[in-house]
């Protein structure tokens, strides 16, 4: 399962274990960062963080899309620092999402003319963490039905239809991406059949 990290700011470090992301790659998430940027950090499988990452414009850290479910969920799911909460620090694996702001929505820690602690909302609950991670599953999963469901099973003689989803998606192969995208459809295509079976059994009882 994805583990999601939240920390008040975005600290640079090297964020991908996989060899995909090392050399030019990496060095140009360095550079794109920004130090005042209030984040969240995720941790999930290289296929779905390449696509995460292509899907809201290929910016590190990410800027989510305004407007888009990721970005209104993220919003809600952050709220003021607990007391006695630290925050955490970017792991070498994790990648960085800036928190959106808005008028009603400040992620920022500041201090006020009274010199104290204005309220921030930077601060996100293990609720929000699994809402927001299953969030970004759901996602890609509807985006890869919608591409591959017109085909049908697509196996070795057809893997070339995955490599394609791959190409435009901005996910690059590094050994495991092809294959966990082949068994994700493939668990796709078997629940949508399974479902078309018992509605058609339900019809014929029925008549």
């Amino acid at each position: 399962m994805p583990v999601l990290h939240i920390a008040h700011r975005h600290f640079p470090v090297s964020l991908f274990a996989s060899p995909i992301f090392f050399g030019t790659f990496a060095s140009d998430f360095q550079k794109e960062s920004r130090m005042g940027d209030y984040c969240v950090y995720l941790k999930m499988p290289s296929y779905l963080l390449q696509w995460f990452i292509h899907r809201h414009g290929g910016s590190h850290p990410v800027n989510l899309i305004r407007g888009s479910i990721e970005s209104k969920l993220l919003q809600r799911a952050t709220v003021p620092m607990p007391e006695g909460v630290l925050p955490a620090r970017q792991q070498e694996d994790e990648v960085a999402v800036c928190i959106p702001y808005s008028k009603s929505h400040d992620p920022r820690t500041y201090r006020s003319a009274l010199g104290t602690l204005a309220t921030s909302k930077n601060h996100i609950t293990e609720t929000g963490k699994r809402a927001l991670l299953g969030r970004i599953k759901d996602d890609f999963d509807i985006d890869v039905w919608e591409y591959l469901h017109d085909f049908g099973k697509v196996g070795t003689q057809q893997k070339d239809l995955i490599f394609l989803f791959m190409e435009q998606r901005g996910i690059r192969e590094d050994g495991s991406c092809w294959d966990s995208i082949a068994k994700i459809y493939h668990r796709l295509r078997k629940n949508y059949l399974t479902n078309n079976s018992r509605k058609s059994s339900r019809l014929q009882k029925r008549n």
